[in-house]
This record gives structure tokens, C-alpha cells and sequence, in this order.
């Protein structure tokens, strides 16, 4: 009798434990990917959202690689406008089947409060990717991802392995995704400068461009009267003197654009120094043309 009571002793000690081990636990973030299209038609464009909620802690950083099934998908562009992500250390690049990106989040990101809910913590959206289906068939699409927590020690907290289906259906079904126009145009903060650490010690022209709606579809630049081209910052001008005005131009995926210009610093028109040689040249000329008169009128006398 006595060894039973303490056998159940002994289990309910063990459950209690249990139980508080269980109810203290932490879990770990979690990556969720939301497709708009389970189901998407052959040369149907459709777009996963790559969510993160941290189950209650406060994180700072994301790294993340996204594989999908080459054989029915393709990669069609990647959409940061709506991104918690301020700083990207990689913006999502392409890698054969796999996308990857890696960013922070300065003040932390503990989850967007529900306006429902005051309590309650949603996922926020870390990149949403386009994708185009192109042959029938079961397409996987899945994440390999890593947090650092907001504790000022950079801990790194491990995200399991998630990963969705989609079927493709063999139906013909042309759609090219568009992201719903907006007015809002992209903000560009551009400078040019020297540093002995970036090129050389020549001049190079820095740019930040944030477009918080649709993402930045490209940004280009034009030196005086060369032709546009698409760049990435940090930028070698092709001018090192100077002396023409740079023009930068962003657009985004709504369409809108912003351009700025930033003046050359030795300007192409005539300097002081020039103007003087140009003076004494011509006086020169005068006094040449003036004797060359004299000794024609003598000859004539």
C-alpha cells in the first residue's frame, strides 16, 4: 500500500514538473509563406508572402533561403516596399533554385499588434516573392531561416523548416501579377564623395532609395549627356572631373518615379582665368591686325 502511495507521489511530482517545464518553454520564431494561388495555371503569376512571427520574443535580424521547384515555377521578382526589414545586408537574390536575403530590424520586431486584439501579436511580412507556374505538376516551395534575438548579445534562434504544395494545373492560364498602382513616389537621399577605402580614392556616387508601398523596381543614372543606365550603390562615375550634372532617377513597381539631379562641381563654362586668356589673345590679334593695316597704308604712300 505504502509503495503504491508513493508511486503516485512520485507521478505527480513528475507531472507537476512537467507541466511547469512545459508551461515556461519558449518557443521558437516561426516562418510562415502565404501563396495567393494554391492552384495557379500554367503561365499564371501569383506571389508568396514570407511571414515571421517570433512567438513573444523580440528579434533584430532574419536570414533566410527560400528553394522552390525550378521544373514548374519561375522566379519573377522580389517585392520589399511593404517589408518590416529597414536595412538589407542581401537583398533577395537569386541562386539558382534558391532565393536568398538577409536583414535587420533595428528597434526589434516582436509581432504587428492586432487592431482587434490589443493583446495579440500577428506575423509580419519579411519579403513577398512573384513567382510564374510554367509546367503542370506538384511545385514545393520552402524555407530554411535563422533569427537573432534583440538582447544585445546577438543570440541566434533557429527556425524550423517549413514548406508548402502547390498544384499546377495544365490549363493555359495567362496572368502577369501587378502590384496596384500608387501615388506614392520613392524618396532618394544621393551624395557623391571620395574615400581612400572605396575605389581608389575616386569619386563615387552613394545612394539610398526607399519606397515603403511597392518596392523599388530600378534605379538608374545619367552622367551630362551620357545615356541612362540601371546601377546599384555604391556607384564609380565615369566622370572623374566633375564636371557633369548627375541625374538619378527610381522607380517603383506602381509605376511613379522620382528623379534628382546633383550639379557638377567644376563647371564647363568659362572660368576667369579663361576669359583673360581669351581677352589678352584677342588684343593680341587686334595689335597684329592694326600694324598689318599700318604697313599696308605706308606702301600705298
Amino acid at each position: 500500500m505504502k509503495n503504491n502511495f508513493k508511486k503516485i507521489i512520485f507521478s505527480l511530482i513528475i507531472i507537476s514538473i512537467f507541466s511547469i517545464f512545459m508551461n515556461n518553454k519558449v518557443e521558437a520564431s516561426t516562418l510562415l509563406l502565404k501563396s495567393s494561388n494554391t492552384e495557379p495555371g500554367i503561365n499564371e503569376q501569383f506571389y508568396v508572402d514570407v511571414m515571421l512571427t517570433t512567438e513573444g520574443k523580440i528579434v533584430n535580424g532574419i536570414e533566410s533561403t527560400i528553394t522552390f521547384s525550378r521544373d514548374q515555377l519561375t522566379f519573377i521578382r522580389a517585392e520589399e516596399g511593404q517589408s518590416l526589414i529597414n536595412l538589407w545586408i542581401e537583398k533577395p537574390t537569386l541562386k539558382g533554385n534558391n532565393i536568398t536575403f538577409s536583414g535587420i530590424m533595428p528597434n526589434g520586431f516582436e509581432g504587428v499588434i492586432d487592431p482587434f486584439n490589443l493583446n495579440t501579436k500577428l506575423p509580419g511580412l519579411m519579403i513577398r516573392l512573384i513567382f510564374e507556374a510554367k509546367k503542370e505538376g506538384n511545385a514545393k516551395i520552402s524555407a530554411t531561416s535563422y533569427t537573432t534575438l534583440n538582447d544585445g548579445k546577438g543570440t541566434v534562434d533557429n527556425i524550423s523548416p517549413t514548406e508548402i504544395s502547390l498544384n499546377v494545373s495544365k490549363v493555359l492560364t495567362p496572368y502577369i501579377y501587378q502590384t496596384k498602382e500608387d501615388n506614392a513616389r520613392p524618396e532618394i537621399t544621393a551624395y557623391v564623395t571620395q574615400d581612400p577605402n572605396l575605389y581608389d580614392n575616386k569619386y563615387v556616387l552613394i545612394f539610398e532609395v526607399k519606397d515603403k508601398k511597392t518596392g523599388i523596381k530600378n534605379v538608374l543614372v545619367k552622367e551630362g549627356k551620357r545615356d541612362w543606365k540601371e546601377v546599384t550603390s555604391p556607384y564609380l562615375l565615369e566622370d572623374q572631373t566633375r564636371s557633369s550634372i548627375i541625374s538619378l532617377q527610381a522607380t517603383n513597381y506602381g509605376g511613379a518615379s522620382t528623379t534628382v539631379s546633383l550639379n557638377s562641381v567644376h563647371s564647363k563654362t568659362f572660368s576667369l582665368k579663361n576669359i583673360l586668356i581669351i581677352v589678352l589673345v584677342l588684343l593680341i590679334v587686334l595689335i597684329i591686325i592694326k600694324k598689318f593695316y599700318k604697313v599696308i597704308n605706308f606702301t600705298k604712300i
